[in-house]
């Protein structure tokens, strides 16, 4: 039978929700949805602020049980009074099935947006992979030049490697001016939302909803159930942590710090190539 009477919708911890529809409970979590048939469930019952949903199972089988935390004691109760009256009166003689083979299973994030994602993550690595692999050319043939035009190996190499650290610090300088422009920027002029911590794939991740509809993971290393965070209106999938000046204050001494290193380095590396193009 169907639950007609209303029941409270359970809003668990980590963005779990589990509410009744019809002749089924949705449990959505994540990643996912389960569809569990009233005729699958064994038992409903509360521990504390917990709710547990128990399958059924035939005998020697162990049953399936799903479980949402940090949910209000009141509505638990509620809800799972009205599921168990709800649950349809089975004979004795009647076969038990595994109601595991009953709960159908519906992703949540499509195939598009995890690969969105996943680009997302990876992209920027992939492009620092680019940059690096393009400095490194050329500044091996920038060594290989002065090696021949000056006639004096030793300083190429000495070029090459003094320029290669050179070069290091300087893409460090790039992406600590790039983190500290977003993190000035995107509170400004992006969309503020809070990301919550989810359970998401294996471990938890805080992640927030765009304007569209799409869910997105943060990076960042808050161990808060909630973050504020700020998105790209063109990028919904890149965002950062709202930190207030303390934050931007941090970013700035970096790239002075990073700054600091690479000036000398790189000046070095044009002294010591000069002396190559003399005369």
């Amino acid at each position: 039978m169907s639950i007609t009477s209303p029941i409270p919708v359970l809003q668990g911890d980590k963005g779990t929700e589990l509410r009744s529809q019809g002749e089924a409970l949705l449990l959505r979590r994540p990643d996912d949805e389960l569809r569990i048939p009233l005729t699958a469930i064994g038992w409903v019952h509360t521990e504390g602020r917990a709710v547990v949903v128990g399958l059924t199972a035939p005998p020697g089988v162990e049953p399936t049980a799903y479980r949402i935390e940090d949910v209000s004691r009141a509505a638990a109760t509620a809800f799972a009074d009205a599921v168990n009256e709800a649950l349809p009166e089975r004979a004795p003689e009647e076969e038990v099935v595994d109601g595991s083979t009953l709960v159908t299973v519906r992703s949540v994030r499509s195939a598009d947006e995890k690969e969105d994602e996943e680009e997302e993550e990876n992209g920027g690595s992939r492009r620092f992979r680019w940059m690096s692999l393009g400095v490194g050319v050329m500044l091996v043939a920038f060594s290989v030049v002065v090696g021949i035009v000056g006639e004096h190996v030793g300083r190429a190499v000495a070029v090459l490697l003094l320029g290669g650290l050179g070069a290091l610090f300087l893409a460090m300088v790039g992406s600590a001016l790039l983190t500290a422009w977003e993190n000035w920027y995107l509170p400004r002029h992006g969309i503020t939302v809070d990301a919550q911590q989810v359970w998401l794939d294996g471990r938890d991740r805080h992640v927030y909803t765009d304007t569209s509809g799409k869910t997105h993971p943060f990076s960042g290393s808050s161990r808060d159930e909630t973050v504020r965070v700020a998105y790209s209106v063109r990028r919904p999938s890149r965002a950062v942590s709202c930190e207030g000046w303390g934050r931007q204050v941090k970013d700035l001494l970096l790239v002075v710090f990073l700054l600091a290193f690479a000036a000398p380095v790189v000046y070095g590396t044009v002294l010591l190539a000069l002396p190559a193009f003399d005369g």
